[in-house]
């Protein structure tokens, strides 16, 4: 089974609404699609450079083709466009075939799109031992937030699009007291000299900033799925609208 090319641009704008509300150097409004070149869609999302991105990719959907051929198109960037990339990418990954699973002699689909996640889930390094269907997700994500993202992504494009996160206010307040204390010694650098006193806002900063870390987010909104059943329904949605 294959992926369609509009489910690969749905992974790259998946991806993109994950990494502005989690990566503050992203920036927000930076849209792109098939006709944007592949260094205005590394540009957007703050992607690191051709080559490395060219065997994430290929290590990722297990393509098996020369991974030369990716690095190509990824590397001529100002003449390659997303479309290539997903073409590309569609034409030669293998999507994952997920087999209903029969319980109480009916083929349930549900159960094995969660037995699926969650065993790649662990394949990857996630600890699983706990996850249930009536799982949280925010507590999971917490922990393991990429992993979890790029695998629903992979397995059903386009189920999680939607992202909100706030921060504790420690986490700010420490986020900007940081920034403040950076500008501040390099002006006291610049027109005195070094004084361990100027590290001070900074360290405070840190300090803040981990000790906000520890505690739950203000807010945390993944897709409007509170649950990985939730989840697991909104998974095969997709799954059903792309078979159809």
């Amino acid at each position: 089974m294959k992926y369609s090319k509009d489910d690969i641009l749905q992974m790259l704008i998946s991806q993109y609404q994950f990494a502005i509300e989690f990566d503050p150097v992203v920036i927000k409004g930076m849209d792109f699609n098939y006709d944007s070149s592949i260094f205005d869609w590394r540009d957007a999302c703050d992607l690191v450079n051709p080559k490395k991105l060219a065997k994430i990719y290929h290590t990722e959907f297990k393509i098996e083709r020369p991974l030369l051929e990716l690095e190509d198109i990824l590397i001529n960037e100002d003449d390659r466009t997303v479309s290539d990339f997903c073409e590309y990418i569609s034409k030669y990954a293998e999507r994952e075939n997920i087999e209903p699973i029969k319980l109480l002699g009916q083929n349930c689909q549900t159960a094995s799109i969660f037995r699926t996640l969650k065993q790649n889930l662990t394949e990857k390094g996630a600890d699983t031992t706990e996850l249930k269907p009536s799982s949280e997700i925010n507590p999971f994500f917490l922990k393991y937030g990429v992993l979890l993202i790029d695998e629903v992504n992979r397995i059903a494009p386009g189920t999680m699009m939607e992202f909100e996160f706030k921060s504790h206010k420690l986490s700010r307040i420490g986020r900007n007291i940081m920034f403040i204390g950076i500008f501040a010694m390099i002006g006291v650098w610049w027109f005195w000299s070094f004084n361990w006193w100027s590290t001070l806002p900074i360290i405070i900063g840190i300090i803040l900033f981990q000790i906000g870390d520890k505690n739950q987010p203000e807010k945390l909104n993944l897709g409007g799925f509170q649950n990985f059943r939730e989840l697991i329904y909104g998974m095969k949605n997709k799954l059903n609208k792309a078979i159809t």
